[in-house]
C-alpha cells in the first residue's frame, strides 16, 4: 500500500515536473533547495548546545589553566570579553564548577597562603615577611570578593616596623578599592563588614585605619565605624529609616483598603509618623495599710525602803525632793515599755519602655471625585481604626475629596493605544502581505491549470470543418491553401480515430530523421 502511495507520488511528480518549462523548473529548483537550507540550519541551530558563562572576570593565568582543564576534558567552550569570560555548553555548567573547585580554579586572580608552601632557599627574614603580606592581601581578596555586589577587589596592607619606643610606633593600615557589580551598591553595614574582615585579619589593625574606596574614587568608608560621622548620628540614619518604613506600611495598608470601596486608581494616601525612640525605664513602690506583725510589752514596778544608790560624782550630791503627795520614809519605782513590729504592704514595679512607640501620627487621604457627608465620615471611621489614630496623643486626620488632574494619564493612555494601533497595523500588514501572496501563488497555479487544460481540450476537441475555417477567414483562400486545410481536417481525424497508431508513425519518422 504504501509502496503505491509512493510511485503515485513519484508520477505525479514527475508529471507535474514535465508539463513545467525551463524558468518554472528553475523556480521549483530554487524553492525546494531553499527550504532544504532553511531546514538544515534549523536543525542545526536547535542541535547546537547553549553557551553560558563559567567563570567572569578571570585574570590570564585562571583563564588559561581553566582551558586547559577544559581541553583535557575535551569540553567544548569559547571565550569572550577579552579572554576574561569562559563559556561552556550549560548542561555541563555546574559539573564543570564542581570539578574545578576540587581542583583549586579558579584562584581569584590573587595569590594566596598556597605560596607560603614554596621554601625558598636563602630567603631573608624581611623577604619572608613580605611574601607574608602579600598573601595574606591575596586571601582577604579572595574572601571579599565572595560578596554579591563585588564584581573585584584590591586590598594594600601598610604594616609598620615594630619599635622599641611605644612613643615611635604606629598603627598599620590597610586600604580596600572595590570594583562593584553594575548597578549594584554597598550598604553602610556591608562596608563595616569589609572594614572588620580586613582588621580581624591583621595582627593591630584598628577598623577606623582601613578605607575603603570604589572605582569612581568614592570614599565609602567615610562615616562608617566611628569615622567622620558619631554613631549618634548613625543611629539617627536608622532611626529615619524606620520612620520611612513605617509611613509606607501604613500608606500601603490604607490605600489598598479604600482602593476597594472607591476604585483602583482614585485614592491618595500620605502618613506622617512621630516616632519616640526614647527608651524609659520606670519604677513604682506602692505602699499599702499597715498591719500589726508582732507586739511586745515590758512593765517593771518597785516599791519599799531603799538605801540611795547610784554613781558616784556630782548627780550623787544633788539632794532629792519629795514629789507632791508621795509618802514619806518609802519609795516606788514603776517602768513599762511597749515594741510593736507593723507589716508594711509594698508593691514595686520595674518596667522598661521599648522605644518606637508612636508618639504622634497624621493621616491625609485624598479621594478623587465629589464625596458627601456621610460617606466621607464612613471613610474617616475606617481610616481612623486602621491607622490607630488616637485624638488624646494629638494625632490627626484629614479627609478630602477634589478631582484628580489625569491629564499626563491620559496621554499616556493615548500614546500606548497609538502604539497598540501601530502594533495591530503591522500585525495586518503582515498577515495582509502573506494572504495577498498566498493568493497570487493560488491564483498563479489555477491560471496555469486553467491555460494547461484549456489546451488539452482544444487538441481533445472536435477538429474544425473545412466550411467552419473558409468561414473565419476574410479572404479568399487559394487552392493551395484549400488543400492544406482538408490534409489537416484528415490529419486530425486519424488522430481522433487511432491516436496510438498515428504516435507510433509519429515516432518511426522522428527515429527515421534521427538516423
Amino acid at each position: 500500500m504504501v509502496k503505491e502511495f509512493l510511485l503515485k507520488c513519484r508520477e505525479t511528480l514527475l508529471e507535474r515536473w514535465n508539463k513545467l518549462d525551463s524558468k518554472q523548473r528553475i523556480l521549483f529548483a530554487g524553492g525546494v533547495l531553499l527550504i532544504l537550507l532553511v531546514t538544515v540550519y534549523l536543525i542545526v541551530v536547535a542541535s547546537r548546545p547553549k553557551f553560558v558563562p563559567l567563570y567572569t572576570n578571570l585574570d590570564q593565568q585562571d583563564a588559561a589553566a581553566i582551558i586547559e582543564q577544559l581541553k583535557e576534558k575535551k569540553v567544548a567552550y569559547r571565550l569572550s570579553d577579552d579572554g576574561s569570560t569562559v563559556l561552556v555548553p550549560e548542561s555541563q555548567k555546574y559539573e564543570l564548577r564542581l570539578e574545578l573547585a576540587n581542583q583549586g580554579l579558579p584562584k581569584g586572580g590573587s595569590v594566596g597562603f598556597e605560596t607560603l608552601n614554596q621554601n625558598r632557599f636563602g630567603e631573608t627574614e624581611s623577604e619572608r615577611k613580605a611574601r607574608y603580606l602579600i598573601a595574606l592581601q591575596g586571601e582577604l581578596e579572595r574572601t571579599i570578593r565572595r560578596l554579591d555586589a563585588v564584581d573585584d577587589v584590591r586590598v594594600h596592607i601598610v604594616a609598620p616596623e615594630p619599635s622599641l619606643f611605644i612613643e615611635q610606633s604606629k598603627d598599620a593600615t590597610a586600604a580596600v578599592l572595590v570594583k562593584l557589580k553594575p548597578g549594584r551598591s554597598l550598604q553602610d553595614q556591608q562596608v563595616e563588614g569589609i572594614m572588620r574582615i580586613v582588621a580581624a585579619g591583621v595582627e593591630g589593625l584598628k577598623p577606623e585605619n582601613v578605607t575603603v574606596v570604589d572605582t569612581q574614587g568614592n570614599v565609602l568608608s567615610e562615616g562608617v565605624g566611628g569615622q567622620g560621622i558619631s554613631q549618634a548620628s548613625k543611629l539617627t540614619a536608622n532611626q529615619m529609616q524606620l520612620v520611612q518604613e513605617y509611613e509606607k506600611q501604613l500608606e500601603k495598608s490604607i490605600q489598598s483598603m479604600l482602593e476597594r470601596v472607591v476604585g483602583q486608581g482614585k485614592v491618595v494616601v500620605r502618613a506622617n509618623a512621630t516616632l519616640d525612640f526614647d527608651q524609659v525605664e520606670i519604677k513604682n513602690e506602692v505602699y499599702g495599710d499597715k498591719q500589726i506583725r508582732s507586739q511586745q510589752q515590758t512593765e517593771e514596778i518597785s516599791s519599799g525602803n531603799a538605801n540611795p544608790q547610784g554613781v558616784t560624782g556630782t548627780a550623787g550630791n544633788i539632794p532629792l525632793y519629795a514629789q507632791p503627795g508621795a509618802q514619806a520614809g518609802g519609795g516606788q519605782y514603776q517602768k513599762t515599755e511597749k515594741t510593736t513590729n507593723y507589716e508594711v504592704d509594698k508593691n514595686s514595679e520595674h518596667r522598661i519602655v521599648a522605644p518606637g512607640q508612636v508618639k504622634q501620627l497624621s493621616v491625609a487621604v485624598v479621594v478623587d471625585g465629589q464625596l458627601d457627608l456621610l460617606k466621607q465620615r464612613e471613610i474617616e471611621n475606617l481610616v481612623t481604626a486602621a491607622a490607630g489614630i488616637n485624638q488624646s496623643r494629638g494625632d490627626n486626620l484629614t479627609v478630602t475629596s477634589m478631582p484628580f488632574n489625569t491629564a499626563w494619564s491620559q496621554q499616556m493612555e493615548k500614546e500606548m493605544a497609538a502604539a497598540r494601533r501601530r502594533d495591530q497595523l503591522l500585525k495586518f500588514g503582515v498577515t495582509a502581505a502573506v494572504i495577498i501572496g498566498l493568493g497570487l501563488a493560488l491564483w498563479f497555479v489555477l491560471k496555469r491549470r486553467r491555460r494547461e487544460k484549456e489546451e488539452i481540450d482544444y487538441l481533445a476537441g472536435p477538429a474544425m470543418s473545412l466550411d467552419e475555417v473558409l468561414a473565419t477567414k476574410e479572404t479568399e483562400l487559394s487552392p493551395e491553401e484549400k488543400e492544406r486545410a482538408r490534409m489537416v481536417e484528415h490529419i486530425q481525424n486519424l488522430v481522433r480515430q487511432s491516436p496510438k497508431e498515428v504516435a507510433q508513425l509519429l515516432k518511426t519518422w522522428l527515429g527515421e530523421e534521427s538516423r
